[in-house]
């Protein structure tokens, strides 16, 4: 094992069996479609992936549905603390686009069993969805909602967002446009020029990580997008050979290789707001590279 501390945070890197992590969100399948491809032809893996003690992904959950695909046996991790104040739970908010007013979008709650509620403003909307998490907001030409639905139909984190990729769907199929933003962009900066009048902004359930961890004992994932897990600092560049992964040695005898490899390397930190590499990183970051070589590139 080789750990990485930055102030009380700790990260562990270590080698593990693919067949022991668990996802908690469904992949986009043309993105694992794109990575597999990859895959098939590069020589190193660049980053770990993000887990928690108990081997779930925590970012991280297409490169793993890529390594089980492939037949890997093994892939590198960086495991924390998910319980740590230094790793944030966050969530993706939905932009349905061509869709035309919110009696529209009603109708199509209703006919699903869900009801709206309407609210006066903004801010009475980010009150209700922060005492009931499992509650969906909607946003449409200046007018908020919330939207609800009976407990047969929504009764944990899982069922809130899989009742909610039902309504995504049918909007979609009446011509809407879906984009993903961040939770923070719609609730610090309102919807601004977004604000179309064709335009609905869902703010989506508020899960929690307890609902997280639960959901992936029992074997549950959440849909795609449901999920933004914010971390104060983490390892990048590791570049593993890929081929390591397919080996059929012992878990130890990996581990020890693993170890060893990355003890060879340098290892360079950059604080929050950088670009290394033509990427920019909004966390603190462990760089590794190469003694032989420059490193990567500074921001």
């Amino acid at each position: 094992m080789y750990t990485i501390e930055t102030g009380d945070f700790t990260m562990h890197l270590e080698v593990v069996r693919v067949e022991i992590l668990r996802e908690h969100e469904e992949t986009l399948p043309h993105v694992a479609d794109t990575l597999a491809l990859e895959f098939r032809n590069w020589a190193r893996l660049q980053n770990p992936i993000i887990i928690e003690k108990n081997h779930i992904v925590l970012d991280g959950n297409h490169r793993t549905c890529v390594f089980k695909r492939l037949g890997f046996r093994f892939i590198p991790v960086c495991k924390i603390d998910y319980y740590s104040e230094h790793v944030g739970l966050r969530y993706w908010f939905r932009l349905i686009k061509g869709i035309g007013a919110l009696k529209e979008f009603a109708g199509i709650v209703s006919e699903m069993g869900g009801r709206l509620e309407p609210v006066s403003r903004r801010e009475a909307l980010v009150a209700e969805l922060e005492t009931q998490p499992l509650a969906t907001g909607v946003e449409i030409g200046g007018e908020f909602a919330v939207l609800r639905f009976p407990a047969d139909l929504v009764h944990d984190g899982v069922s809130a967002y899989k009742t909610l990729e039902r309504i995504q769907e049918r909007l979609l199929q009446a011509g809407g446009e879906l984009e993903y933003i961040p939770c923070r962009e719609l609730i610090e900066k309102g919807m601004c020029n977004r604000a179309e009048e064709t335009t609905i902004a869902i703010w989506t359930p508020h899960i929690t990580k307890d609902m997280v961890v639960d959901a992936a004992r029992r074997g549950k994932v959440f849909t795609p997008k449901a999920t933004r897990h914010l971390i104060t600092a983490r390892p990048i560049n590791v570049n593993v050979p890929v081929r390591w992964f397919r080996e059929k040695v012992s878990e130890e005898e990996i581990n020890a290789r693993f170890a060893a490899f990355l003890r060879n390397k340098d290892v360079r930190r950059f604080g929050p707001g950088q670009v290394i590499n033509g990427r920019y990183y909004g966390e603190e970051v462990f760089v590794f590279y190469d003694r032989k070589a420059t490193g990567p590139d500074r921001p």
